[in-house]
This record gives structure tokens, C-alpha cells and sequence, in this order.
């Protein structure tokens, strides 16, 4: 997860949440001196506070995953150009401070970790205090919730990384020192790069795609910016493991 570094200079800290996500979500809604901001809960038409949803704590409007194994996708308010006005995301056709014009492509799978054993899916589906905006959040079980499509440039990796990946947050199982994660993470984390690599020279979600299951193009955290030991010791010293696992799945596909 975003340390000290500064994201994507694009991402601003701002309000938690757009007035279209508010609508569609059905949410209950306050209003406040600074806008619009989500209430406690969503309320059922009688105005009973309904249950909340863990794979959804927010409310926010939901669509289907591109990828499958997700659990869901969250149309989270997260990786605008400015979060204080929502409107557009940042696009991926430009890349470091300078914002200078680069061309589309996905072509790195940057893994991180939370820093904290603490569930965060409630603080990744709003604008956060780190502008963080991964693309993934994987979870203890293994399970995936998308928080924005992976068309979208994610805000997890730096300026000049977050244009051209793929970027998913690690719960870590432990904290400090080793910040372990579990089996059924490590193996998810070899399914989504097999996946990956199968668009390798096609389009994802309408951007280009060049890719191989390698690690050269699977890397953490700590390999694009050196102020962060992203992703822990643990996840570190298994990523030639999760290569060479996302290989074999990627083999064992039938071809398409």
C-alpha cells in the first residue's frame, strides 16, 4: 500500500464519493457544508437500516468484474484526476510528474501488501488519506474484489509505473517484521498474472496488452521506488515462486 511516497500526481485527497455514485447506489445520504457524503448505512425503503454487505461496505454501485475470479466489482470513487471533482478518472496516456504523454499499455503486475492485518476494503472503496487506488484488493480466503477496472490507471505504484500495470493490495495475514500472507493468497496472486498474460498482444478492458509471466514483468512495490519495503519480506522472497506457479496455470489452459 502507498507509504510516504506521493501517488500519481493527479490524485488529489478530497471528499469520499461522487452524487452519481449516491443515486445508484440507493444510499442514504447527509448532506454537509462540503458536499454530499455517504450516511452510516444504506436504508431500506422503510428507512430501517439494511445489513451490511462485507464484500460491499460502502454501498457502491457494483458491476460485473472483468476479471472472473473476482468476487465483485466496485465502482469505487477512486483514481480521479481530482477526487474533490470526480468526474473523470486519470487517464493512462500520461505518466510522471511532468505528465508527459506516453502510449497505453499494460505491461507490468505490481504487487503490494496493506502494511496491516486490518481488513480494508471499507477504506479502499472511498478517496483515502493515501490516494491509494489499487485495482485489486485480495483478501485472506484468496477472494478478489475488483475496485477499478483495470482499463482505469490505478494510483498504487508511482507516476511513472501506474500507467502501464496492474496493481493489487496484499491483506497481510501477520504484521512486522514479515507481514506473511496466506497459501490461498499466493496462489490467487499466480491466477491473476496467468490471467494476464493471456491478453498478452490483445486488448483488456480497451487497453493494449504486452505481457509475459516472467520477472521482468512481475514485480512489487519496492522494485519501482526505493523509499518502500512494499510488499514485506515474506510476499518479496515468494515472488519467483508466484511466477513459476502462474506459469504452470497458464500452460495447463486450453488454448482459445
Amino acid at each position: 500500500m502507498q507509504e510516504t511516497q506521493t501517488p500519481d500526481s493527479a490524485e488529489r485527497l478530497s471528499a469520499p464519493t461522487r452524487r452519481g455514485f449516491l443515486i445508484a447506489a440507493g444510499a442514504g445520504v447527509t448532506a454537509t457544508t462540503v458536499g454530499i457524503w455517504l450516511a452510516a448505512g444504506p436504508l431500506a425503503s422503510d428507512g430501517a437500516a439494511t445489513a451490511m454487505d462485507p464484500n460491499n461496505p460502502r454501498a457502491l454501485p457494483e458491476y460485473a468484474p472483468v476479471y472472473q475470479r473476482a468476487v465483485k466489482g466496485l465502482e469505487a470513487p477512486l483514481g480521479f484526476e481530482d477526487c474533490a471533482h470526480p468526474t473523470a478518472r486519470a487517464g493512462r496516456d500520461t505518466a510522471g510528474s511532468d505528465r508527459h504523454a506516453v502510449t497505453p499499455v499494460i505491461d507490468r503486475f505490481i504487487i503490494h501488501h496493506t502494511g496491516t492485518t486490518k481488513d480494508q476494503l471499507e477504506f479502499l472503496s472511498r478517496c483515502n488519506k493515501r490516494s491509494s487506488a489499487p485495482t485489486f484488493y485480495l483478501r485472506h480466503d484468496g477472494s478478489v474484489i475488483e475496485l477499478i477496472r483495470p482499463g482505469a490507471k490505478p494510483s498504487s505504484s508511482g507516476a511513472d509505473w501506474n500507467w502501464r500495470s496492474l496493481a493489487v493490495e496484499t491483506l497481510d495475514q501477520t504484521g512486522a517484521p514479515e507481514y506473511t500472507v496466506t497459501a490461498a493468497q499466493l496462489e490467487e496472486l499466480a491466477q491473476m498474472v496467468a490471467w494476464l498474460a493471456t491478453y498478452d498482444g490483445k486488448s483488456l478492458d480497451g487497453v493494449p496488452v504486452s505481457f509475459t509471466i516472467d520477472r521482468e514483468h512481475v514485480i512489487s512495490h519496492r522494485e519501482t521506488w526505493s523509499g518502500t519495503e512494499c510488499p514485506g519480506p515474506y510476499l518479496q522472497a515468494r515472488l519467483d515462486d508466484i511466477v513459476s506457479r502462474a506459469q504452470q496455470i497458464f500452460t495447463a489452459k486450453p488454448s482459445t
